[in-house]
């Protein structure tokens, strides 16, 4: 009877031991979106779209920025009113405005990246076709598309930030900003190149037509390395293909990915409820929700004022006049631009600086201060036809203080 006991003791103990195993195994195999982008790390595959997402935003500064040169050069060459001249700049926000109603949405609807590569090519397509644009109104029609384009740019943002894990975002997700600095400075660089004295081809076709190119390279990453997100999957219910996604991102970061995301594994989603835009301006978020888009609205004004402001403060258009005819010419202070342009470097490193330290209030505060007593400052020396020394001051300051 004691051997039989035995026997059946040791046989409840092995059927125990077995059912905690499967327990064990069920727990690790069923995980959360966080837990699965989690696993796979940091390596070539958020580089890979890095890449990607960095040569868009490289893109959005470009057609900002090369739009206050853009516009002096066509008001020499084409006789633009000042209205028209204005109108270039602006068309392209409006087109911006209408492009992030429509496509941020549209993602949500379709995927990530299906969107992520028709704003690329967006923005890229209708660059290059702005260089052949014989017509004012055939131009204002290419650059309001580049802006409908810009205004998806939240998307290739998103896409990023879904594929890196939380213990890693802040630091991973500022990395993104080196590629709109190195943008804001090729500007000057290409304009210098293609629109200056020194220039071997002098044509403003020939700079809006480089200007172009990493929006194009940057279709061409996102069509062949940026796969679509496992989270816009998962919440779409194909969990199979997410989880096919995941394993090949952990390939390419050089794991096994049937040892990360071993067979059987389930992407769970996480319980969401359904909210809408009008909860946003319910009594609960209503002040948060007022406080941010204004900040945000402020920032943005600010910014896209100040990069246009200097280049018209470091510029000049001078009249030719004949005796048959009247010519108009321009001349940018292309040492003056490119120097301020770079001093978004310094900020950028400031701003990572004191967001660990002073925290992001602060900085932010401080930040936009000076940069907003700076650009005024700029332009009421700018306006007493000030010192070109005193004017870089402010202009660097300004730029500075926008990557807070």
């Amino acid at each position: 009877m004691e051997a039989e006991d035995n026997t059946d003791n040791e046989y409840g103990s092995c059927v125990v031991n077995e059912a905690v195993k499967r327990d064990e195994i069920r727990v690790l195999l069923t995980m959360d979106m966080d837990e699965a982008i989690e696993r796979l790390g940091h390596g070539r595959f958020q580089k890979d779209i890095l890449l990607a997402a960095g040569l868009c935003f490289a893109a959005d500064a470009m057609e900002v920025l090369l739009l206050s040169f853009l516009s002096m050069v066509l008001k020499a060459e084409w006789g633009l009113t000042d209205y028209q001249e204005n109108t270039v700049i602006s068309i392209v926000f409006a087109g911006a405005a209408i492009g992030t109603l429509i496509l941020s949405p549209l993602a949500d609807i379709v995927g990530r990246r299906r969107i992520f590569a028709f704003t690329a090519a967006t923005i890229s397509v209708f660059g290059i076709l702005t260089a052949f644009c014989s017509t004012y109104e055939w131009l204002l029609f290419a650059r309001f598309m580049v802006g409908f384009g810009v205004g998806g740019l939240t998307v290739p943002f998103d896409t990023l930030a879904e594929f890196v894990p939380n213990s890693q975002r802040g630091a991973n997700l500022l990395e993104i900003e080196y590629f709109w600095t190195a943008g804001t400075i090729s500007v000057p660089v290409v304009a210098w190149l293609t629109l200056g004295d020194s220039a071997y081809f002098e044509s403003w076709r020939l700079f809006v037509l480089i200007c172009a190119l990493p929006c194009l390279a940057s279709a061409v990453v996102a069509v062949l390395l940026v796969p679509e997100s496992p989270r816009w999957l998962v919440a779409k219910g194909s969990h199979a293909e997410a989880l096919r996604i995941l394993r090949g991102a952990a390939a390419r970061n050089g794991l096994d990915p049937f040892e990360v995301y071993p067979k059987g594994t389930k992407i769970l989603e996480k319980f969401q409820t359904k909210e809408s835009i009008c909860d946003l301006f319910s009594a609960k978020w209503l002040k948060i929700t007022l406080l941010l888009w204004s900040v945000w609205g402020c920032l943005a004004i600010l910014y896209y004022g100040v990069i246009i402001a200097v280049t018209i403060v470091f510029s000049s258009q001078v009249e030719i006049h004949d005796d048959d005819s009247q010519e108009a010419s321009y001349d940018f202070d292309f040492g003056a631009i490119l120097i301020s342009a770079s001093a978004e470097i310094v900020g950028l490193q400031m701003a990572m600086f004191t967001i660990d330290h002073a925290g992001r209030i602060k900085t932010q505060t401080f930040s936009y201060l000076l940069g907003g007593v700076s650009c005024l400052l700029l332009l009421l020396v700018a306006s007493i036809n000030g010192p070109r020394s005193m004017l870089l001051v402010f202009a660097f300051l300004s730029r500075m203080a926008m990557m807070g």
